[in-house]
């Protein structure tokens, strides 16, 4: 390999840092007008009555917008479902004179500067009337509860439920049973970019709309349909890059809908921004219940288990039916359990929406899961790591989701020897071994099983595309609608696409030009996909143009295509290097006059190899390989002050071939500090009366900086060879985040003898579970 596996730069990299320009939030249009939108401080209300007068009559003001003009169907803002989906709730409308949580919009405006807009909400009167607010979901299931949906009963919006086998037969075969509660919470993605759109409404009613969001078909669907409108009249911009998504921008906000309303009302492009706290009111991980029943034998192995799960989905279900079926698959899949039953409950409360986030409901599953097992393997005396390669799959195993595919690159088992070696695992002690105040622990997790794509998953899209087209100098242009939300997806897809045709990294570009007329479509960038998916989908296209360009070169060296080998930018007759072209040259012959001009006079060529060379796919994954991480950690616990420290982290990961080490690199990283995050410190917070967000800010919400973040972050790289994959690919993007959280955990209680079930780890509850508060 000549560009795989070596670490290159991004090319964006330089526009990055000296201003980003293609970032969204950057985007503006000529007599642009600035929309801001108006919510409600009530968490459950019906509004009687809207009076905007003074809002319409303040200078400046082009547009004032009100539930009663804006179309009431409903939908699910999901991008990657389709929008009348089957498979989740469909609950959404752009704007309702119902209120089910705090900060809902209410009404919105259109001004020639944000401070007029600000000052002209201000303007709004609104009459509410307040209706009672429920906010667990345990308590909005009971009988009596606030009614915050018409027929969803006892405020169930959807309950899942998978099994296998004989649950009761599994747990008559199990030795010991053990039973738990773990309980996860609302965090937010902290994207750095807030959400940001530019929409336009044409003259002719066509409608071209910018935003930061991580799929450009799915943005296209889900406005089309909430605004009651053909696809082919919405146009969607693709964004060089947007500025971190992490699931966060996976569905269509109430801005974009609002600022199309908006510029057709007004006659002019609207920009929407969200401010920070807008931001952490629209997107969060939903939190989960999660009470797990496990059968074990005594030789450790798991026998059957009984698990139910119940999911905060907030005002809506949006994400929260699909991430529920999603955490119940991992909850099932991630180990063999012959015998299981999972029950998932998403309910509905007057809490914000929750959103898409890195993991997708996997996060919630292997805390319960990876918790629970160090419990047994305690109780029990039972080795961690042996415990885990008991209970998982082997290579070769059949696919745990898609029947008839199998497991074929699958080095679990070196992932986890290869990590407890790196570690030094044999030196871990029993459990609150250290005498003093502050008591050092160890603790392990997996992730044995994960996904590569959505292949597999009921009702999710799952296909991508990609144009490569070869100019007469000899580069390369790739098109694709894949998103680069900040993880160097463009980085590794020119990688792919530079290898299948012999050229340097400096001679393929990513086409800036996209928008959902030109490319072929592309499920949205989620799921540990792109690599992968859109990976192979660039493979494609870049070997159907490498086709091309051997058919060509071969009639203008007079040898059969299959006689000529392509490397360094050179086409080369096998076993005679002095017989060769540049690509260059090729490329140019294609795109040249049939009849050329030269010194001696007019030369013809031949018809056979006109045409520009260019190839061209759209396709379906082959498949859906699992990666599988292990994550190692040491804490120090401080005993009188609760205080957690992670001191050292070791992660071993199987994702296949690696196609740009460092990027590889920096997700793992990345991973850890959100994964940190999540087991120690971040929670979003709500007034208990009014429902009102508390932590609206990074003052207030708490997140892991270089000062918290270990010193000693060791990363290995176990490279199965997918032979699926491109150039044997896998995924890395959310198996890094999965293992860390019940790692901590699991070492919190080597340190301290205390087993701390409930996310996060604050020092408060360190010291309430020492019996210290």
């Amino acid at each position: 390999m000549s560009v795989i596996g070596k670490s290159v730069a991004r090319p964006d990299a330089l526009d990055k840092v000296t201003g980003g320009t293609g970032y969204p939030v950057n985007f503006s249009m000529p007599g642009m007008l600035h929309g801001k939108l108006l919510r409600s401080p009530y968490p459950h209300a019906r509004i009687r009555r809207i009076d905007t007068r003074a809002a319409e009559a303040l200078p400046g003001v082009k547009a004032v917008l009100t539930p009663a003009e804006v179309p009431q169907r409903k939908f699910t803002p999901v991008y990657f479902v389709p929008a009348d989906t089957l498979s989740a709730t469909v609950d959404l409308v752009i704007m309702s004179d119902t209120v089910r949580f705090a900060g809902q919009p209410v009404a919105a405006v259109a001004a020639t500067s944000v401070d007029i807009a600000e000052q002209a909400l201000e303007l709004i009167e609104v009459d509410y009337e307040e209706l009672p607010a429920i906010f667990d979901p345990e308590e909005a299931m009971q009988p009596g509860a606030p009614q915050l949906h018409e027929g969803a009963e006892h405020n169930i919006a959807i309950a899942p439920r998978f099994e296998a086998g004989d649950i009761e037969q599994g747990f008559a075969a199990a030795d010991h049973i053990f039973e738990g509660d773990y309980t996860t919470q609302r965090v937010h993605t902290c994207y750095l970019e807030p959400r940001v759109c530019v929409a336009e409404w044409s003259g002719r009613g066509e409608i071209t709309i910018n935003s930061s969001m991580q799929h450009l078909f799915g943005l296209r669907q889900k406005l089309a349909y909430a605004l009651e409108l053909p696809e082919s009249r919405v146009r969607v911009i693709k964004p060089p890059y947007i500025g971190g998504g992490f699931g966060g921008k996976l569905d269509i906000g109430h801005l974009e809908p609002i600022a199309v309303l908006l510029s057709r009302k007004a006659g002019r492009p609207v920009r929407i921004e969200h401010s920070r706290y807008e931001d952490f009111i629209t997107t969060t991980r939903n939190p989960i219940r999660v009470h797990m029943k496990t059968g074990v034998t005594k030789d450790g192995l798991i026998v059957a288990r009984h698990t139910k799960s119940i999911l905060d989905a907030g005002a809506h279900a949006t994400h929260g039916s699909t991430v529920l079926q999603v955490h119940g698959t991992f909850v099932n899949a991630g180990y063999r359990v012959p015998n299981y039953l999972w029950e998932g409950y998403a309910v509905y409360t007057n809490n914000m929406i929750g959103g898409g986030y890195r993991g997708y409901g996997g996060p919630q599953a292997y805390f319960a899961l990876e918790s629970q097992h160090d419990e047994i393997c305690e109780a029990l005396g039972f080795d961690p790591a042996e415990f885990r390669k008991k209970n998982s799959y082997r290579q070769g195993d059949p696919h745990p989701l898609v029947p008839g595919f199998s497991l074929d690159s699958y080095e679990l088992e070196e992932v986890i020897d290869r990590g407890m070696e790196r570690f030094g695992w044999q030196d871990r002690k029993p459990a609150n071994s250290d005498a003093g105040v502050k008591k050092r622990g160890m603790g392990f997790s997996l992730t044995p099983f994960w996904v590569s794509c959505c292949v597999g998953f009921p009702d999710i899209y799952e296909h991508s595309g990609a144009i490569v087209k070869l100019n007469p100098d000899g580069t390369a242009d790739l098109a694709t609608a894949a998103m680069d939300i900040g993880s160097g997806q463009i980085t590794t897809l020119l990688q792919i696409a530079a290898e299948e045709l012999g050229l340097s990294m400096d001679q393929v570009r990513m086409t800036q030009a996209v928008d959902t007329t030109n490319v072929p479509y592309d499920a949205p960038t989620h799921a540990s996909r792109v690599t992968y998916s859109a990976g192979n989908a660039v493979l494609s296209a870049a070997t159907a143009a490498k086709e091309r360009l051997l058919q060509v070169a071969g009639i203008m060296l007079e040898a059969g295509p299959e006689d000529l080998e392509l490397a360094a930018g050179k086409v080369a007759v096998k076993g005679t290097p002095d017989r060769s072209l540049s690509v260059a040259e090729v490329a140019a012959r294609a795109e040249s006059p049939f009849i050329q001009v030269t010194d001696q006079g007019p030369a013809p060529t031949t018809l056979e190899e006109k045409g520009t060379i260019i190839g061209v796919s759209s396709m379906a994954p082959p498949g859906n390989p699992s990666p599988a991480a292990a994550g190692f950690v040491e804490v120090e616990v401080d005993t009188d002050t609760g205080e957690v420290k992670v001191e050292r982290v070791v992660y071993t990961h199987d994702i296949g071939r690696v196609i740009n080490p460092s990027a590889a690199e920096g997700q793992v990283e990345g991973a850890f500090q959100q994964a940190m995050g999540y087991a120690l410190m971040e929670e979003i917070q709500f007034d208990p009366d009014s429902g009102t967000c508390l932590t609206g800010d990074f003052l207030d919400y708490k997140i892991p900086t270089a000062v918290e973040m270990p010193r000693d972050i060791d990363i290995a790289f176990i490279e199965s060879m997918e032979p699926t994959g491109p150039f044997g690919a896998k995924s890395v993007a959310e198996t890094c985040v999965v293992v860390p959280a019940p790692a901590i955990a699991n070492a919190i209680y080597n340190a301290t003898g205390a087993r701390i079930r409930e996310l996060p780890i604050t020092p408060e509850k360190v010291l309430r579970a020492l019996g210290k508060l």
